[in-house]
């Protein structure tokens, strides 16, 4: 990217992102995971171009651009800590995220991770198998390369079955779900689900709620056949309405709503 051509998209950048700031206005009092802004990580020719707000905290300006570790994708919507920026969890998208209102949803689902790394995220991290066994094993990708048994014929009948639960606001029926899963499933895979779940199932949830209050459509899918992880961000966020439904207090409380989800009462 040439000098000037790069001065002209780093202005274009600096422009949309302005909608974030508006719309924060209109989403922030729907959660606390919404009253602050993150950086924003803009991947453009295998260089991140990151954005953050000015001493103002009322617009987001330029701070640098860094090198990729990889080349990704065309589509970008994620979030994790920059080690180049402080290990500041940021979301990291394309240009495309800010072409429609939708985009600028995913934005704020993003957003939510960002407040799950820097509220509990780390401290849930250290309690799950999964994780200590995959650092040992240097795979640092277990998220997303995990091989959950999304076939075993108990894990797909049930989840199924579940469709209705959700439908019938049947708690028992749900929580009995869970409890069946959890007798069926291997340790650590059971752990991989709840941790998806409440990942990026409280993501999904706030994502839908920032959708209703913008008059845009929900994100959401049918469970059906054949699962993959997917899956769990449609299940987790049912789940957790109908958690948060029950008691209130586990909006405000990540750690808390995990382990509801992890142990059903």
């Amino acid at each position: 990217m040439h000098k000037e051509e790069k001065k002209q998209f780093i202005e274009n950048q600096i422009i949309s992102l302005r909608k974030i700031n508006e719309l924060q206005k209109q989403v922030s009092h729907i959660d606390d995971s919404l009253e602050k802004l993150y950086p924003v990580a803009i991947v453009k020719d295998d260089v991140f171009f990151v954005f953050d707000l000015d001493h103002s905290g009322e617009k987001y300006e330029f701070k640098l651009e860094y090198p990729t570790p990889m080349k990704f994708g065309e589509r970008i919507l994620a979030a994790f800590p920059l080690e180049f920026y402080d290990m500041k969890a940021s979301a990291v998208v394309t240009e495309d995220a800010f072409h429609s209102l939708e985009g600028y949803a995913f934005i704020f689902h993003e957003f939510v991770h960002c407040f799950q790394w820097e509220t509990c995220e780390r401290e849930i991290r250290e309690t799950l198998e999964i994780e200590r066994k995959s650092k040992e094993s240097k795979n640092f990708t277990w998220e997303i390369t995990h091989p959950f048994p999304y076939e075993n014929s108990i894990f797909s009948q049930k989840t199924i079955e579940l469709r209705n639960y959700f439908d019938l606001r049947d708690y028992l029926g749900v929580l009995n779900y869970y409890k069946e899963i959890k007798e069926s499933l291997k340790e650590i895979d059971y752990e991989y689900m709840i941790w998806q779940e409440w990942k990026e199932g409280f993501a999904r949830y706030i994502e839908n709620l920032v959708r209703y209050r913008l008059g845009i459509n929900k994100n959401t899918d049918n469970l059906k056949p054949p699962f993959d992880r997917v899956c769990f961000y449609e299940i987790g966020s049912k789940y957790i309405e109908l958690l948060i439904e029950k008691d209130k207090s586990l909006k405000n409380n990540l750690k808390e709503l995990y382990f509801r989800m992890f142990n059903p009462i």
